[in-house]
């Protein structure tokens, strides 16, 4: 059983008491971007050496609709993923979230995070890779990871066009979803929107059509990200065989 859903629903329990699916996704989605304007307010609260940090900034996006906003998730979540067919990620276990995302950011104290490192665009995948693959929250985490790199980027005075990312959300997601897969991961999708967002300060992209971008990020092998239809997570796994 989900206690974060309503009963007989997979929508989620909110401050609102909104149990319109469509009508929640909008909400949120006005939610980000009202707090997308105001993220600057929060950069000295952040600590980015610290798993925290995820906390600070889920909390700050989702706290108008979620008492669980910057809590971490209390049961295990599957989400069958069409570009795996059918298939879910391995979320991290909801008891180890802590653990493995303090193992993450100690290694990433480690890195040299600066554009004259060759392997930067590797090394900043595999972060927001890992960091995504444990999933901490029940609901918000691929907007909570990407927006938690940008200002990562931003505090190791990183070039990062994180606009790249947001305009192409299905495309990351699923690219997301395909360099978290444990057995065999193909990261080769994630470093491609990754390296053009690192380095798209040494270029000029004005020269790129919108319609170039968009086809260049449209398709995960052979599934067009562009038919992409976000579905709720699940919490019995047998669902989704």
């Amino acid at each position: 059983m989900d206690p974060y859903v309503y009963d007989n629903s997979t929508i989620l329990i909110n401050k609102l008491n909104i149990k319109d699916e469509q009508q929640l996704i909008d909400i949120e989605a006005q939610l980000l971007i009202a707090g997308l304007i105001d993220i600057d307010t929060i950069i000295e609260d952040i600590n980015f050496d610290h798993y925290h940090s995820l906390q600070t900034i889920h909390h700050f996006l989702f706290e108008t609709l979620y008492t669980w906003a910057g809590d971490f998730r209390t049961i295990n979540i599957y989400k069958s993923e069409k570009v795996l067919n059918g298939l879910s990620i391995t979320y991290c276990d909801h008891t180890k979230i802590q653990h493995d995302l303090q193992y993450i950011f100690n290694w990433a104290k480690q890195v040299t995070w600066s554009h004259q490192n060759p392997q930067l665009p590797s090394l900043f995948s595999k972060l927001m890779t890992d960091i995504w693959r444990v999933h901490p929250y029940r609901e918000g985490n691929t907007r909570t990871v990407s927006i938690f790199m940008k200002l990562f980027a931003e505090k190791h005075d990183l070039s990062f066009n994180a606009e790249l990312l947001s305009q192409n959300a299905g495309y990351l997601r699923n690219a997301l979803v395909m360099a978290a897969v444990e057995e065999a991961p193909e990261d080769s999708y994630l470093q491609k929107i990754i390296v053009d967002a690192l380095t798209s300060h040494h270029t000029d992209t004005s020269i790129q059509s919108t319609a170039q971008v968009k086809e260049k990020y449209e398709k995960i092998g052979n599934y067009h990200v562009a038919h992409y239809e976000e579905k709720p997570f699940e919490t019995n796994k047998d669902k989704n065989r």
